[in-house]
């Protein structure tokens, strides 16, 4: 829950599976953000199948079930 993850890497894919149903929407949303500041443009972001992005203001949009991509 740190302001940074202390991460200095870009990825152009990031597996955050089954981690978010333990987090209420602001702390999803936050964590998510922070997660992209990595995430390379155009990159993949994968959750898992029961957990819903849907609401969040994040800068990824979906693309299958469960995976969504970082804009370019």
């Amino acid at each position: 829950m740190d302001a940074d993850y202390n991460v200095k890497d870009e990825f152009e894919v990031i597996f955050f599976r089954n981690v978010m149903i333990y987090f209420d929407k602001p702390t999803q949303e936050a964590v998510i953000n922070k997660l992209c500041r990595n995430l390379k443009p155009g990159g993949y972001l994968f959750v898992g199948h029961s957990e819903s992005l849907a609401g969040l203001n994040i800068p990824v949009a979906p693309v299958a079930s469960a995976v969504f991509r970082k804009g370019a």
